[in-house]
């Protein structure tokens, strides 16, 4: 094939001194003649014959070749094109190709290469080298030539007014002794065999005269391929400013703006951080919550507020060690992570000066301001995660601040007692020591029983008995009460059946999870015919509080719909502590209820505060004229009795008739009243 096509070209001797090379290519792409001037570059016949064209191309420029390829297929002489080919040596050449369409003739398609290597470099020679110097020189960043192992070539001034250096001392240097050590490795790869055709990435660069490094971003573009450049162009462009600004906005995405403190998710990472490896020590987290702070925005604005926020936080700050965390949540809620503390004591003390630190006058602007803070403190227990402990410490808050507006509900405990309660209690119901005890309610007028309250109490081993208050919030904690409310529902209906009690009823509480049960109803109505009890011999006491409508989520009910059913199944319903909540007489009107429980808190005074007796009065005659008996909780004293019976109550309950009874005493009670 090859004898042939030197006979189809006329003047073969011509061709083969022709100083450009000629290719002769196949309708299958593959090279099927070269003449002397493309052996003379490097490949022999046989490296250039039986190859596809396009294998000896630059990848970059197969797309051009082929578009190229296509076009000349349409006219007799294509359009010159500018490519890089294989070199067995040096690389990468420039060549000028143009192609003409033998295709019909003679089955080929004839390429003319000119080398233009060295043309480039003569016209780079010949062109205005001044002015682009000039440009280049008074660039805003710098502009490096590397050679291709990563030595500085040349480098513009810029180099000298953003960094110090002097030009000359750095020729021959590898790029990467410029920047901090921590680099040197990135530099070096971005610089290797393997590295892409054009980078970018951020590196600090050192100054001269001992200055702190800058941060730049270089942009390296490979041109070692190059027959001009023959290594790498580096643009280095000081990014200071922009690294500023970045600080800037990653520290307020991570802090509170008006204290600076840490916010709600730097404190998160640090304090998953930290149980992730905890160390040596005791780690402790303190929810801290301020208490009339409101009266400070009110009477002094709110510039003061602020002004007490960012005092508040430098008292902290003052408290604590330099490994601890003290963050601003929001509002007037700051949380401190202590880590690798002594003790737990050492948790309690830090928590008792945190009280101190801001129990102390607050000298502001407009005047100086007096508040308190309650602490809840939380240990980490095994596993734990920043989110849960969190919470454990803003409950733990919220039981301080909650026992200090109301004492008898419950009193602070330190975290040891706390768990020691927690893991007690987790046996406590199959081991018997959870059980019901009942109080006594009888007739205001003539003493008759008319029923039982059931009230918890936990028999611990040693004879000692708590009330709810002791433990309750405990086992809600650890996601007791619903097993534990209906265990206290179960007893209940079975103890008033086995008593010498006839018509007698039993009252059982429930919490607010019970009244969103679904199931809860099926479950009252199933136990009922188990036991044999008739429905209006079981009450349901329900506090406002827990008959608030919440939105129903999942499968849960509401306790509206589900108060009504239980009524519907002849199930006694009594509103207990009425008077105590904001919207008693709503849940008179919404609610199908039997009986009202006077509070406690109105009943102590009614035998000598007038006041007392117009409240129980009114709401005496409000439960009447609707239908409803009216229990007076609390009873004491023969006085208060009397005057309760002069006001209309139907029934009495408290120590006055008999203290809460165990099943013996209760026994035995019964059995004295007989």
């Amino acid at each position: 094939m090859t004898d042939q096509v030197a006979v189809a070209v006329d003047g073969a001797a011509l061709v083969e001194a022709l100083p450009d090379v000629l290719l002769a290519i196949g309708g299958d792409g593959r090279v099927v003649y070269a003449n002397r001037a493309a052996v003379e570059q490097g490949w022999d016949v046989d490296g250039w014959t039986g190859r596809s064209a396009l294998d000896l191309l630059h990848p970059d420029d197969v797309a051009l070749a082929l578009s190229s390829l296509t076009t000349v297929q349409g006219k007799t002489v294509g359009t010159p094109i500018e490519v890089r080919i294989a070199h067995p040596v040096e690389g990468w050449r420039w060549f000028e190709v143009v192609g003409r369409n033998l295709l019909d003739e003679h089955g080929v398609i004839v390429l003319s290469a000119r080398d233009l290597t060295t043309k480039r470099r003569w016209e780079v020679a010949k062109g205005d080298v001044a002015r682009f110097q000039a440009v280049v020189q008074h660039a805003g960043s710098i502009v490096m030539l590397l050679t291709g192992d990563g030595r500085i070539d040349s480098v513009n001034s810029a180099l000298t007014r953003l960094l110090g250096h002097d030009p000359e001392m750095l020729v021959g240097r590898w790029l990467w002794e410029l920047c901090g050590p921590s680099h040197v490795a990135v530099l070096q790869a971005a610089l290797g065999p393997r590295a892409p055709a054009q980078q970018r990435l951020e590196v600090p660069l050192v100054a001269a005269g001992g200055r702190p490094a800058r941060p730049f971003r270089l942009e390296i573009v490979d041109l070692r391929n190059d027959p001009v450049v023959a290594g790498f162009v580096v643009t280095a462009h000081d990014v200071s400013e922009l690294h500023e600004a970045r600080v800037a906005l990653e520290h307020l995405a991570t802090h509170d703006a008006l204290t600076g403190l840490p916010n709600r998710a730097l404190l998160l990472e640090r304090l998953d951080a930290h149980l992730a490896a905890p160390g040596h020590g005791v780690t402790a987290l303190l929810f801290v919550d301020l208490d009339r702070f409101k009266p400070v925005n009110d009477l002094l604005g709110h510039d003061a507020g602020d002004e007490l926020l960012i005092a508040l936080a430098e008292r902290l700050r003052r408290l604590v060690r330099v490994d601890d965390t003290v963050a601003r949540l929001g509002g007037d809620e700051f949380v401190v992570l202590a880590r690798h503390l002594p003790s737990l004591a050492a948790a309690e003390d830090l928590a008792h000066r945190v009280e101190q630190a801001a129990g102390e006058p607050f000298h502001l602007s407009g005047g100086v301001a007096h508040v308190s803070a309650s602490v809840g403190v939380a240990v980490p227990s095994v596993p734990a995660s920043g989110l849960a402990l969190l919470a454990e410490a803003d409950a733990a808050m919220y039981r301080v601040k909650t026992t200090r507006r109301s004492p008898g509900l419950a009193r602070p405990r330190h975290i040891a007692e706390r768990r020691e309660l927690a893991q007690a209690l987790r046996g406590a119901l199959g081991r018997g020591e959870l059980v019901a005890w009942f109080q006594p309610v009888v007739s205001a007028t003539d003493d008759a029983l008319l029923g039982f309250e059931a009230l918890l109490r936990w028999q611990r081993p040693g004879g000692t008995v708590l009330v709810p208050r002791d433990f309750l919030d405990v086992a809600e904690e650890i996601g007791l009460l619903p097993a534990i409310d209906n265990a206290m529902l179960e007893w209940s209906c079975a103890r008033l059946v086995s008593l010498d009690a006839p018509g007698a009823w039993v009252s059982v509480n429930l919490t607010a999870p019970d009244l969103t049960d679904p199931v809860l109803t099926g479950h009252v109505a199933e136990l009922l015919e188990r036991t044999g009890l008739a429905p209006e011999r079981l009450a349901i006491e329900v506090t406002e509080h827990t008959t608030l409508e919440r939105p129903a989520l999942g499968s849960a009910t509401s306790p509206s719909s589900t108060l009504a059913e239980l009524s519907r199944l002849g199930v006694r319903v009594v509103l207990d502590d009425f008077g105590t909540g904001y919207s008693s007489l709503t849940h008179v009107r919404r609610y199908q209820l039997d009986a009202l429980k006077v509070d406690h808190t109105f009943v102590a005074g009614v035998d000598r505060d007038r006041a007392d007796q117009s409240v129980i009065g009114a709401i005496v005659g409000l439960g009447h004229a609707l239908g409803l008996s009216i229990v007076a909780e609390g009873v004491e004293r023969e006085s208060q009795r009397e005057v309760l019976t002069a006001l209309g109550c139907d029934a009495i309950q408290g120590h006055l008739v008999s203290r809460p009874l165990a099943p013996e005493a209760l026994v035995a009670w019964l059995a004295a009243r007989a």
